[in-house]
């Protein structure tokens, strides 16, 4: 007896495994793998999910800012770290387009509902009825996960949640679904550009960004990275910046092997793999580009075309750069509003403001991938044992996707791992 137990623990620990970026889906993996080791270029971990603290207010997210009470992973991880998390409020929110209101809201509910079927018809609950049917389907995915369970590709992903007969570009779909063309063109894409910043979506981000447009929305107080329980993760920051896969079937990571791989990072051109051929597909992705900015100031008048005073969230539906203005607070910063401001580009500010002061600035240079590209590839194991666990942001990017992915891959190397005792025993 003392005998097997001796062979498991040393089998335990022959198994290695190496995780490359400590975001959300990165820190998830290793808690759920307490002995692979991470590998983190930045002094900390929490990847885009990134936030400035100013005194009075709640920390201004930057990166992945909201979830919904229905992202179970999200929901156990607050649980059991005891945090605190808070509604957002959006206050009166503004579409713009061509210096004009096309959308605003108002203090009522019942005349918030009046101004959508005015405006739009029986789309706004045709919408409604969608996305919550999309979330019912949805938890199929965490009774999956939890009974050991695990998907071989994307395809096995999306029959199980069942959304494996939808079109992939999501202005088809909201046709087929009888989607009123002026409810896409002004809600659905502010939508997706306040989210996303990008519009013309594939059908699974689309379907994502309208469950978050009909559902509340939450952040957590002091700021989302504490998700991550950073003390509980073998952490190495360091940059890599080549991963090799040896003729052994293994693969080296500066001078250490490691027997599984996962790449939880974007992939670009600052990362070289040898001999992981499917990897190199991956640098050919195009990705959106976001800059937010903390300004304290008066928004210029003139450049959006109406009173700025009494809006809280302005989307700008036709600005090639400026996508989004929030005001974060009154009179809070040195006596002037302070306002979150997201665009495509490096921005104009002196356009968009009469006087203003850069509180903070975050240029992301890749926030998640142009989600109007077809998948490259529906598998996200690319050599046998290394896998590509971003590769899930083809379909779609949040918090929640990312820790589901990170528990599907666990769950294949726990599999493979217990195959391997019982192969040797």
């Amino acid at each position: 007896m003392i005998f097997i137990l001796n062979l498991l623990s040393t089998l335990a620990s022959a198994q290695r495994v190496a995780i490359v970026g400590c975001g959300i889906g990165g820190a998830t993996l290793a808690q759920l793998i307490p002995s692979a080791i991470v590998y983190e270029s930045y002094y900390q971990c929490g990847g885009r999910i990134n936030h400035v603290l100013i005194p009075g207010l709640n920390a201004l997210e930057f990166g992945a800012t909201f979830f919904i009470k229905e992202n179970e992973y999200v929901q156990k991880q607050i649980e059991q770290r005891n945090l605190e998390y808070y509604k957002r409020d959006l206050g009166k929110l503004a579409i713009l387009k061509n210096k004009q209101l096309v959308l605003q809201k108002a203090d009522s509910d019942v005349i918030n509902i009046v101004k959508m079927v005015y405006n739009y018809g029986l789309s706004p609950k045709k919408m409604k009825d969608i996305t919550d049917e999309v979330l019912i389907n949805f938890k199929s995915i965490y009774s999956f996960l939890e009974s050991g369970k695990y998907y071989k590709n994307f395809d096995e992903f999306l029959q199980i949640i069942k959304l494996n007969d939808i079109k992939m570009n999501f202005t088809e779909y909201l046709n087929d679904n009888g989607i009123d063309q002026k409810f896409q063109e002004e809600f659905v894409d502010a939508i997706l550009l306040a989210i996303y910043n990008q519009k013309g979506v594939n059908t699974i981000a689309g379907l994502i960004s309208m469950i978050a447009a009909f559902n509340d929305a939450y952040s957590i107080k002091g700021g989302n990275r504490q998700l991550i329980d950073e003390e509980k993760i073998n952490v190495i920051h360091s940059k890599v910046d080549i991963i090799h896969r040896l003729q052994n079937g293994k693969y080296q990571i500066f001078n250490d092997e490691y027997d599984y791989v996962v790449m939880a990072s974007l992939v670009n051109l600052d990362i070289s793999f040898d001999n992981i051929r499917e990897m190199n597909s991956f640098q050919y992705v195009k990705y959106q580009s976001t800059y937010v900015y903390v300004v304290a100031g008066k928004i210029s008048q003139k450049y959006l075309g109406v009173n700025p005073e009494d809006l809280n969230t302005i989307i700008i539906l036709d600005d090639t750069n400026v996508t989004e203005l929030k005001q974060e607070c009154v009179k809070c910063f040195q006596g002037w509003n302070v306002y979150k401001v997201q665009g495509r580009s490096e921005l104009q500010l002196d356009q968009i403001f009469e006087t203003h002061q850069i509180v903070h600035k975050k240029v992301w240079d890749a926030a998640y991938p142009q989600l109007n590209q077809n998948l490259l590839n529906t598998d996200f194991e690319y050599e046998k044992n290394f896998f590509y666990l971003n590769s899930i942001e083809s379909l779609a990017s949040c918090m929640e996707l990312m820790m589901i992915q990170a528990k599907n891959i666990a769950n294949i190397i726990k599999e493979r791992h217990s195959q391997l005792i019982h192969e040797d025993l």
